[in-house]
């Protein structure tokens, strides 16, 4: 389905980021596994996106079905370079780190028709100096550059909105700071992370599109954009041996190393904001949500003096959920030290006031429904957690306990079959009852004819118990010549066992997927006899209704004269009869 050029991710409901389409989700629930903040609701075995998301981006790497995306905003990006308007990209410093061939992305996007290529990391350099000014005032402050983090802070962590910098991210400043320079440029920001579309929802009209590196491919697929100017936007992402990399432009005077290209790896921040200059003695950075998580959870905001940088994702944006996979984590942090230590323009955009930057944050905590004890045991029971001994907390179902999934259940976000031990128990009770239960003889034969598996029935039908039945050849059990095991058809034999004088319909199938056959003997021994007494008795009829003929026609002949008609309509129909039962 070909986008909406004029609804992209940075203009829809700021609660409907990150979207799911039905999948094959049965049993899997890595995405709620690795959601920081269990806003996935399942119903019905389908994963759905709640409003809580903070747009971390976990569910979309995780999800073997391909399940999770953002909606991209390539089509309104093609509307922007087709409508003759000047397009500026605001180009993240993390970029370093997501080509195959440093130095080939500028030249591609300035071929795909954007008028500049700037770089976000000049924003960077004013949000630092507000972020040491910040923190001069009041000693204490955690960094605003990650949206992920913000959010998350104001949705579990409210009581530390004052400790966070109160200022734009690079990019709504960067962003702000070239429509200042020129009011009627459109200005596009790419970038490694989903949540900077998010984060762009809450300033409308500011940036006119949102792209991940990923969607730059997007970009290409437009012949209108691309066509004429040959474009292979996979020479950005792959190394063109033919074509070296251009040599890097002479140094101009004025150009000089930018600290805020460090930005996108940890302790990139703490570096830009105190270049020059000793830290405070208590600085530290911490990436990956679950340890910003663990931080934040034991943090007082009234003590001790502290800059915090954190970022959710491990590593720092090079690691984002768009940050490519050119190279290894290592040799992106690399790259990025490299690309801040090489010659950057000076600047040449216009200085705002620190009040252009303000920001605001707002407590948006999810207030939890208190439910009663009883209520939690009630959905407890349901899911075979009888007593504390049955609550496993396994985590497999996605929430660190079960009493968090018996919540989760009255809550509507979670069913009660994403319990993995009691459904695997359920599931293995009820074969064992069907297959103990049964009255058929059940024997489970494996690929070189020996029995792995007997139920009751066949220990009963062979006399035997099941320690004395696995593990030996079948052949002990079976005629194999009456019983012929083959992968290609199934075979249906009755079968007579004369060490035990039973007989049975004996069925043999393979089942491929398990590798093993499946015999099943239904006991026909009683049947047998059943039917041998019923053939002895219509013997029986049969001739007593030939002694009676004999007698009649003896008879007749002494009586012929006087009941001669009535001797033959007898003889008839006994004749009839035993015809009759004969042929039965």
């Amino acid at each position: 389905m070909t986008p909406d050029p004029n609804r992209s991710a940075a203009h829809a409901s700021p609660s409907g980021l990150v979207r799911s389409s039905e999948a094959n989700c049965k049993n899997c629930y890595r995405c709620i596994r690795n959601c920081p903040v269990k806003a996935i609701r399942f119903k019905g075995n389908q994963a759905d996106v709640m409003d809580t998301c903070i747009a971390c981006g976990q569910c979309i790497r995780e999800c073997p079905q391909r399940a999770m995306h953002v909606p991209g905003d390539a089509a309104r990006a093609s509307v922007l370079l087709r409508s003759g308007e000047r397009v500026a990209v605001s180009l993240a410093p993390s970029h370093v780190a997501y080509e195959h061939k440093p130095g080939m992305l500028r030249a591609r996007l300035r071929e795909l028709g954007f008028s500049e290529i700037r770089e976000t990391a000049e924003a960077a350099e004013v949000v630092s100096e507000l972020y040491l000014q910040q923190f001069q005032r009041n000693r204490r402050l955690i960094t605003t550059a990650c949206p992920v983090v913000v959010e998350l802070i104001e949705r579990d962590y409210p009581q530390l909105l004052p400790l966070l910098a109160g200022y734009d991210s690079p990019m709504v400043a960067h962003a702000k700071l070239l429509k200042a320079m020129d009011p009627s440029l459109r200005v596009v920001f790419v970038g490694p992370c989903y949540a900077k579309k998010k984060e762009a929802m809450a300033h409308p009209g500011l940036l006119d599109a949102v792209l991940t590196f990923d969607e730059l491919a997007d970009l290409e697929a437009d012949e209108t954009l691309s066509g004429a100017a040959g474009l292979n936007f996979s020479g950005v992402l792959k190394a063109r041996s033919a074509s070296p990399a251009e040599p890097p432009p002479a140094r101009d005077a004025e150009e000089r190393e930018q600290p805020a290209r460090s930005y996108p790896v940890e302790n990139g921040v703490i570096a830009a904001t105190f270049a020059g200059q000793e830290p405070p003695e208590f600085h530290r950075a911490y990436s990956g949500i679950d340890l910003c998580k663990a931080v934040l959870s034991r943090l007082n905001p009234d003590e001790g003096s502290f800059f915090l940088e954190l970022n959710a994702c491990s590593g720092g944006c090079v690691n984002g959920p768009v940050s490519g996979e050119a190279c290894g984590l290592l040799e992106k942090e690399a790259r990025v030290r490299r690309h801040r230590l090489a010659p950057a323009p000076a600047s040449r955009l216009p200085r705002l006031p620190a009040e252009a930057f303000v920001r605001r944050f707002t407590d948006r905590r999810v207030r939890r429904a208190v439910h009663s004890e009883e209520a939690i045991r009630e959905v407890l029971e349901k899911f075979g957690k009888h007593d504390p001994a049955d609550e496993l907390n396994c985590g497999a179902c996605g929430y660190s306990s079960c009493r968090d999934k018996a919540e989760a259940v009255l809550e509507g976000k979670a069913e009660l079959n994403m319990c993995m031990p009691f459904m695997q128990a359920k599931a293995e009770s009820l074969s064992n009852v069907i297959i103990d239960k049964t009255p058929n003889a059940i024997l489970a034969v494996s690929e070189d004819l020996i029995v792995q598996e007997a139920n009751e029935a066949a220990c009963r039908f062979f006399d035997s118990n099941a320690r004395e039945m696995v593990d030996v050849p079948v052949e002990l059990f079976v005629d194999l010549e009456a019983v012929p095991f083959t992968k290609t058809e199934k075979i249906m034999n009755k079968v007579y066992f004369p060490d035990r004088k039973k007989t049975a319909m004996v069925t043999m199938t393979y089942l491929p997927d398990f590798r093993f056959y499946l015999l099943v003997l239904t006991d026909l021994t009683e049947r047998e006899l059943e039917q041998e007494k019923l053939q002895r008795l219509k013997e029986e009829t049969i001739e007593m209704a030939q002694n009676v003929i004999d007698n009649q026609m003896r008879v007749s002949q002494e009586i012929a004269s006087l009941l001669g008609e009535t001797t033959a309509v007898t003889k008839v129909t006994l004749t009839k009869m035993k015809r009759l039962i004969a042929r039965d």
